[in-house]
Protein backbone atom coordinates (compact mmCIF):
# COMPACT_ATOMS: atom_id res chain seq x y z
CA UNK A 1 0.00 0.00 0.00
CA UNK A 2 2.92 2.34 0.63
CA UNK A 3 4.69 1.36 -2.09
CA UNK A 4 1.59 2.13 -4.60
CA UNK A 5 1.19 5.76 -2.81
CA UNK A 6 4.76 6.33 -3.71
CA UNK A 7 4.30 5.19 -6.66
CA UNK A 8 1.26 7.71 -7.69
CA UNK A 9 2.53 10.71 -5.88
CA UNK A 10 5.59 9.94 -8.32
CA UNK A 11 3.82 10.13 -11.17
CA UNK A 12 1.75 13.07 -10.12
CA UNK A 13 4.60 15.05 -9.68
CA UNK A 14 6.26 14.05 -13.22
CA UNK A 15 2.33 15.45 -14.35
CA UNK A 16 2.49 18.26 -12.43
CA UNK A 17 6.46 19.67 -14.30
CA UNK A 18 5.30 18.46 -17.25
CA UNK A 19 2.42 20.75 -17.23
CA UNK A 20 4.67 23.43 -15.76
CA UNK A 21 6.88 23.11 -18.05
CA UNK A 22 4.45 23.43 -21.36
CA UNK A 23 2.56 26.33 -19.65
CA UNK A 24 6.06 28.25 -19.35
CA UNK A 25 7.01 27.46 -23.04
CA UNK A 26 3.71 29.10 -23.98
CA UNK A 27 4.19 32.08 -22.01
CA UNK A 28 7.95 32.23 -23.12
CA UNK A 29 6.57 32.41 -27.07
CA UNK A 30 4.05 34.27 -26.38
CA UNK A 31 6.30 36.75 -25.20
CA UNK A 32 8.69 37.25 -27.02
CA UNK A 33 8.14 35.70 -30.49
CA UNK A 34 6.77 38.74 -32.36
CA UNK A 35 3.65 38.46 -34.39
CA UNK A 36 4.25 37.78 -38.16
CA UNK A 37 3.44 41.10 -39.89
CA UNK A 38 2.37 40.95 -43.73
CA UNK A 39 4.34 41.17 -46.23
CA UNK A 40 4.55 44.77 -48.03
CA UNK A 41 6.35 45.36 -51.47
CA UNK A 42 9.06 48.14 -50.42
CA UNK A 43 8.48 51.46 -52.39
CA UNK A 44 10.60 52.55 -55.12
CA UNK A 45 10.50 56.26 -55.34
CA UNK A 46 12.83 57.58 -58.12
CA UNK A 47 15.65 60.57 -57.98
CA UNK A 48 13.61 63.11 -57.85
CA UNK A 49 13.93 65.77 -61.04
CA UNK A 50 15.85 69.37 -59.46
CA UNK A 51 13.70 71.74 -60.01
CA UNK A 52 14.46 74.13 -62.86
CA UNK A 53 13.55 77.41 -63.37
CA UNK A 54 12.27 77.49 -66.92
CA UNK A 55 13.81 79.72 -69.81
CA UNK A 56 11.64 82.60 -70.47
CA UNK A 57 9.70 82.23 -73.19
CA UNK A 58 10.31 85.11 -76.57
CA UNK A 59 6.75 86.70 -76.43
CA UNK A 60 6.05 87.93 -80.41
CA UNK A 61 3.72 90.49 -78.86
CA UNK A 62 4.98 93.60 -76.60
CA UNK A 63 3.76 96.84 -75.09
CA UNK A 64 5.99 98.09 -77.99
CA UNK A 65 3.36 97.63 -80.51
CA UNK A 66 0.78 100.05 -78.85
CA UNK A 67 2.91 102.83 -79.29
CA UNK A 68 1.26 104.96 -82.38
CA UNK A 69 4.20 105.37 -84.29
CA UNK A 70 2.18 106.45 -87.35
CA UNK A 71 1.06 109.76 -85.20
CA UNK A 72 4.13 110.56 -83.40
CA UNK A 73 7.32 113.30 -83.36
CA UNK A 74 10.66 112.12 -84.65
CA UNK A 75 13.81 113.94 -84.31
CA UNK A 76 16.06 113.90 -87.58
CA UNK A 77 18.69 111.95 -87.33
CA UNK A 78 21.57 114.49 -87.90
CA UNK A 79 19.47 117.49 -86.50
CA UNK A 80 18.91 116.65 -82.87
CA UNK A 81 17.38 119.77 -82.26
CA UNK A 82 14.72 119.66 -85.27
CA UNK A 83 11.88 117.25 -84.95
CA UNK A 84 8.96 116.27 -87.21
CA UNK A 85 5.42 115.07 -86.41
CA UNK A 86 3.85 112.49 -88.81
CA UNK A 87 -0.33 112.06 -88.43
CA UNK A 88 -1.63 108.91 -89.70
CA UNK A 89 1.80 108.02 -91.24
CA UNK A 90 2.55 110.96 -93.39
CA UNK A 91 3.46 114.66 -93.39
CA UNK A 92 1.66 116.53 -96.37
CA UNK A 93 4.65 118.65 -98.11
CA UNK A 94 3.89 122.32 -98.56
CA UNK A 95 6.14 125.35 -99.75
CA UNK A 96 7.77 125.87 -95.60
CA UNK A 97 8.04 122.08 -95.02
CA UNK A 98 8.67 118.96 -96.72
CA UNK A 99 6.86 115.88 -96.45
CA UNK A 100 7.31 112.47 -95.44
CA UNK A 101 5.52 109.29 -95.17
CA UNK A 102 6.09 105.99 -92.93
CA UNK A 103 7.51 102.86 -94.79
CA UNK A 104 7.51 100.22 -92.46
CA UNK A 105 7.85 98.97 -88.78
CA UNK A 106 9.84 95.91 -87.55
CA UNK A 107 9.57 94.65 -84.41
CA UNK A 108 12.25 92.54 -82.96
CA UNK A 109 14.44 91.90 -80.04
CA UNK A 110 17.73 93.32 -81.20
CA UNK A 111 19.38 94.10 -77.58
CA UNK A 112 19.31 90.68 -76.69
CA UNK A 113 17.28 91.47 -73.41
CA UNK A 114 14.29 89.55 -74.93
CA UNK A 115 12.04 92.42 -75.47
CA UNK A 116 10.68 93.26 -78.82
CA UNK A 117 12.18 97.16 -80.40
CA UNK A 118 10.16 98.75 -83.15
CA UNK A 119 12.47 99.17 -86.34
CA UNK A 120 11.25 102.15 -88.59
CA UNK A 121 11.85 103.91 -91.57
CA UNK A 122 10.89 106.89 -93.31
CA UNK A 123 11.01 108.39 -96.08
CA UNK A 124 11.33 112.22 -96.60
CA UNK A 125 9.54 114.16 -99.70
CA UNK A 126 11.62 116.65 -100.51
CA UNK A 127 10.58 117.39 -104.15
CA UNK A 128 14.02 116.17 -105.84
CA UNK A 129 14.62 113.02 -106.81
CA UNK A 130 16.57 111.68 -103.94
CA UNK A 131 14.71 108.28 -102.27
CA UNK A 132 16.52 108.53 -99.58
CA UNK A 133 15.33 107.44 -96.11
CA UNK A 134 15.71 107.56 -92.11
CA UNK A 135 15.83 104.79 -90.17
CA UNK A 136 14.75 104.66 -86.12
CA UNK A 137 14.76 101.97 -83.70
CA UNK A 138 12.90 102.42 -80.99
CA UNK A 139 12.58 100.58 -77.32
CA UNK A 140 10.69 100.97 -73.99
CA UNK A 141 11.84 102.36 -70.87
CA UNK A 142 9.81 103.04 -68.02
CA UNK A 143 6.86 102.61 -70.36
CA UNK A 144 7.91 105.04 -72.85
CA UNK A 145 8.94 105.13 -76.46
CA UNK A 146 13.10 105.80 -76.03
CA UNK A 147 15.41 106.25 -79.47
CA UNK A 148 18.48 103.62 -79.30
CA UNK A 149 19.93 105.05 -82.77
CA UNK A 150 18.27 106.70 -85.75
CA UNK A 151 20.32 107.31 -88.93
CA UNK A 152 20.18 107.95 -92.81
CA UNK A 153 20.46 106.00 -95.79
CA UNK A 154 21.60 107.37 -99.09
CA UNK A 155 19.87 107.15 -102.96
CA UNK A 156 19.03 104.11 -104.53
CA UNK A 157 22.15 102.13 -106.02
CA UNK A 158 24.16 104.30 -103.79
CA UNK A 159 23.11 103.71 -99.94
CA UNK A 160 19.13 103.20 -100.51
CA UNK A 161 17.44 101.68 -97.63
CA UNK A 162 16.74 97.59 -98.08
CA UNK A 163 15.60 96.25 -95.31
CA UNK A 164 16.26 96.05 -91.22
CA UNK A 165 15.33 92.84 -89.04
CA UNK A 166 15.98 91.22 -85.98
CA UNK A 167 18.66 88.13 -86.44
CA UNK A 168 19.58 86.40 -83.29
CA UNK A 169 18.78 89.38 -80.80
CA UNK A 170 21.13 91.46 -82.91
CA UNK A 171 20.24 94.16 -85.59
CA UNK A 172 20.53 93.90 -89.12
CA UNK A 173 20.63 96.21 -91.63
CA UNK A 174 20.62 95.82 -95.38
CA UNK A 175 21.14 99.09 -98.00
CA UNK A 176 21.66 98.52 -101.38
CA UNK A 177 25.52 99.27 -103.05
CA UNK A 178 29.18 98.16 -101.67
CA UNK A 179 28.68 99.71 -97.95
CA UNK A 180 30.92 100.15 -94.52
CA UNK A 181 29.60 101.37 -91.33
CA UNK A 182 33.37 102.36 -89.48
CA UNK A 183 34.20 104.90 -86.98
CA UNK A 184 29.98 105.45 -86.22
CA UNK A 185 29.33 106.43 -89.98
CA UNK A 186 27.94 105.31 -92.92
CA UNK A 187 29.75 105.19 -95.85
CA UNK A 188 28.03 104.29 -98.80
CA UNK A 189 29.54 103.39 -102.45
CA UNK A 190 28.08 101.81 -105.52
CA UNK A 191 29.31 98.66 -106.65
CA UNK A 192 32.48 98.97 -108.62
CA UNK A 193 32.33 95.65 -110.98
CA UNK A 194 28.66 96.15 -111.90
CA UNK A 195 27.40 99.36 -112.06
CA UNK A 196 23.98 100.46 -113.50
CA UNK A 197 22.99 103.68 -112.12
CA UNK A 198 21.29 105.09 -109.72
CA UNK A 199 18.33 103.78 -110.39
CA UNK A 200 19.19 100.07 -110.75
CA UNK A 201 21.21 98.39 -107.59
CA UNK A 202 23.05 95.50 -108.61
CA UNK A 203 24.03 94.40 -105.26
CA UNK A 204 23.31 95.03 -101.60
CA UNK A 205 25.23 95.28 -98.15
CA UNK A 206 24.22 93.36 -95.47
CA UNK A 207 25.80 94.19 -91.73
CA UNK A 208 24.68 93.14 -88.06
CA UNK A 209 25.02 94.97 -85.34
CA UNK A 210 25.53 94.21 -81.58
CA UNK A 211 23.83 96.53 -78.55
CA UNK A 212 26.28 96.93 -75.98
CA UNK A 213 24.60 99.05 -73.31
CA UNK A 214 24.94 102.44 -75.35
CA UNK A 215 25.71 101.95 -78.78
CA UNK A 216 25.20 99.56 -81.59
CA UNK A 217 28.08 98.44 -83.17
CA UNK A 218 29.20 96.11 -85.99
CA UNK A 219 29.05 92.25 -85.31
CA UNK A 220 31.34 90.21 -88.16
CA UNK A 221 32.00 90.60 -91.35
CA UNK A 222 29.91 92.52 -93.68
CA UNK A 223 28.77 90.81 -96.58
CA UNK A 224 27.65 92.06 -99.80
CA UNK A 225 25.10 89.77 -102.00
CA UNK A 226 24.55 90.27 -105.91
CA UNK A 227 21.03 92.05 -106.44
CA UNK A 228 18.67 91.75 -109.16
CA UNK A 229 16.99 94.97 -109.79
CA UNK A 230 14.84 93.76 -112.46
CA UNK A 231 12.94 91.08 -110.40
CA UNK A 232 12.92 94.02 -107.42
CA UNK A 233 13.93 90.53 -105.34
CA UNK A 234 13.49 92.85 -101.64
CA UNK A 235 12.76 89.75 -99.78
CA UNK A 236 14.59 87.02 -101.36
CA UNK A 237 17.84 87.26 -100.87
CA UNK A 238 20.43 86.27 -103.59
CA UNK A 239 23.58 84.04 -102.96
CA UNK A 240 26.19 85.82 -101.89
CA UNK A 241 28.49 87.58 -103.87
CA UNK A 242 31.61 88.33 -101.66
CA UNK A 243 32.43 88.71 -97.92
CA UNK A 244 34.68 91.89 -97.01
Amino acid sequence: MRDERLFLGIILCIAIILCFSACQNEISNNSFSPSPQPTQTPQVIANPTPSIEPTPIYKSYSFIRKVDFTNFTYFYPELSDESFTLKNGKIEKTEEQDGAYLGKIEYGDVTNDRNEEAMINIQPITGGNCQCEMVFIYTLKNKKPKLLWSFDTWDRAEGGFKKIYAENSNLAVETFGDNKFENGKWEFNFPKDNFSGYCCPTAYTKIIFKWNGENFVPFGERQVFDYDWKKDRRITDTLPHRNS
